[in-house]
């Protein structure tokens, strides 16, 4: 499950910039509106004609309106100038909160990319996004006021590149195949592209995102029940940032007759007993991090393939894009989430338990990518591979039951959703872990042989 939608990037890319909304708007200077403000949420294309032209692009520029918008970044637009074609991209500062944030890591990533490239480093096809600086030398935007965050970025259109929502639409196995390779050849470029930067001078910018333990005290308190934060104090984060990001999901938001329902709900049970049992294995990836036994680095976060890049004449793998959640951790989390994601063959909304199954192939593909072109990598975290696919998958297959037992306050129901479907998403990915629990021994077997001495 993925938190952010770069889909937006890619249909770009993919060159469909049709306009909805008429022709768009072209050159000539504007005056600012005067209604633009961060606490805005509709714009005309003469508003965000204006905002095109605070970036340092030459010539009259061209706006239209972007109908491939992800969910994530709604507003989303495609400009055209004599310089070429660029994705102007609002922050949502509803999603991520501290938009400044991000655009801290999403830079640091850039400049890291940039700086090992031009050593020599990494892969000559590779290409990092490009950020277009404003008309006074910022690299973003900053819109912000009295009445809330307004964060812009232009970004570069990488050239002749394709993505792809799944695996599934590549019809050729073999094909298939090559691709997931090249999905782990693009993590382990990514990742030692980056692994100079230090980690401490980034702040993720989801607070509480990939805390392990934090999850766990969520579900915890909603286990005890607790609908005031007087009585889930004990659970609730010390921090006063991660409190106030994360506080209303320590709280169960259902009457009680619903809440008994879903708590005593017999096919829940034995989910609920997994989840109890595993908390110090789930807990794995900390305790390695914190002994010191593999290296803190910044991550992606959001490993989706959606998320990769590939050449469109010889679809190797070019880029990784939607750098909105970088933060210090371990490359382990996006190979293990990357895994989960890629592997699963049944998709995270199957009623029918039994088709939730493993495609070793695709396992093997991108994990032998992955081993055969990382040059960071230690020892260490090599043999963790096997183990973070499982972590992550259990903390994932942890969140969605925290979730459905306390309301559904994170992932958020629509309105055509049905209304247990956190609760089938809990139970596809605990049924995955245990799938890939099973598969441990011969997934050893099969990545064993790609694995060098770092």
């Amino acid at each position: 499950m993925s938190e952010t939608d770069s889909g937006a990037y890619n249909r770009l890319i993919d060159g469909d910039c049709r306009n909805l909304m008429g022709e768009g708007t072209h050159g000539g200077t504007i005056a600012k509106p005067k209604h633009l403000n961060g606490g805005i949420n509709q714009y005309s294309l003469e508003d965000i004609h204006w905002i095109a032209q605070q970036f340092a692009v030459r010539g009259d520029v061209v706006v239209t309106a972007f109908p491939g918008r992800g969910n994530i970044n709604l507003h989303t637009y495609s400009v055209v100038s004599t310089d070429g074609e660029f994705l102007l991209q609002k922050v949502n500062s509803d999603v991520f909160t501290m938009p400044h944030r991000v655009m801290g890591g999403m830079l640091a990533s850039i400049d890291a990319q940039g700086r090992a490239l031009e050593s020599g480093r990494g892969d000559v096809g590779w290409e990092p996004i490009r950020l277009v600086p404003t008309r006074d030398g910022q690299p973003y935007l900053d819109l912000t006021d009295e009445d809330g965050w307004s964060v812009w970025r232009m970004m570069v259109r990488i050239p002749a590149s394709v993505s792809y929502k799944s695996l599934s639409e590549i019809e050729d196995r073999e094909e298939q195949l090559r691709l997931a390779e090249e999905v782990g050849r693009g993590l382990a470029i990514y990742s030692d592209l980056t692994s100079d930067i230090d980690p401490s001078s980034v702040e993720g910018s989801l607070p509480g995102y990939r805390d392990t333990k934090l999850y766990y005290n969520q579900f915890h308190s909603a286990m005890a029940c607790n609908r005031t934060l007087e009585q889930a104090a004990e659970s609730l984060p010390s921090d006063p940032i991660l409190r106030a990001s994360t506080e209303q999901h320590f709280l169960v938001a259902l009457s009680d007759e619903e809440y008994v329902r879903r708590r005593n709900d017999p096919e829940l049970q034995p989910f609920i007993e997994l989840v109890m049992s595993r908390e110090p294995f789930t807990m794995g990836l900390w305790t390695a991090l914190e002994q010191g036994v593999i290296r803190n680095t910044l991550i992606h976060g959001d490993t989706k393939i959606e998320n990769f890049l590939f050449c469109s004449e010889t679809r190797k793998v070019k880029s990784l894009v939607d750098l909105d959640t970088i933060m210090p951790f371990t490359w382990l989390a996006d190979y293990g989430d990357m895994l989960r994601s890629l592997v699963n063959v049944a998709g995270e909304k199957e009623r029918d338990l039994s088709k939730v199954v493993i495609d070793r192939d695709v396992y093997e593909a991108v994990s032998k990518g992955l081993l055969q072109s990382a040059k960071q990598v230690t020892d260490a975290e090599v043999a963790l591979m096997v183990f973070s696919v499982q972590a992550i998958t259990m903390e994932l297959g942890l969140r969605f039951l925290s979730d459905y037992l306390r309301g559904d306050t994170y992932f958020q129901l629509a309105e055509d959703d049905p209304a247990d479907l956190n609760k089938v998403r809990a139970m596809v990915q605990l049924t995955l872990y245990k799938r890939l629990s099973e598969f441990e021994t011969e997934a050893e077997a099969r990545i064993g042989q790609y694995r060098v001495k770092a």
